[in-house]
């Protein structure tokens, strides 16, 4: 990989104002208006606003319930944490070595 990609790849993807509109079925005053308001993030150049994924992803999250986030999996079959995690550890075939590389590279 070149050197300017491997650069660019650690800086999280940016959306327009426009997109960001699109996304949450906005007009792109009222994207403009939250952002002038502080209450969307967004990096200025010139009068070009750009809004990190970090931040869409951040409203998506508010946007569904804890149960749809599968925080409410266990209500049916409780199990405690401990138990789950141990469990995907056993169906887990991967080195700590392999497991930490792909941890890495999914950031």
């Amino acid at each position: 990989m070149a050197k300017n990609a491997k650069k660019a790849a650690i800086y999280s993807e940016v959306y327009t104002v426009e997109e960001f509109a699109k996304i949450f079925k906005l007009s792109r005053d009222a994207v403009l208006t939250l952002i002038r308001k502080g209450e969307i993030p967004a990096i200025c150049f010139g009068n070009q606003q750009r809004i990190p994924r970090a931040i869409v992803d951040h409203y998506f999250a508010q946007a569904t319930t804890p149960r749809q986030r599968g925080f409410g999996m266990w209500r049916n079959n409780p199990i405690s944490g401990l138990a789950y995690v141990n469990r995907l550890r056993d169906r887990d075939q991967r080195s700590a070595e392999r497991f930490l590389k792909d941890i890495a590279e999914d950031d």
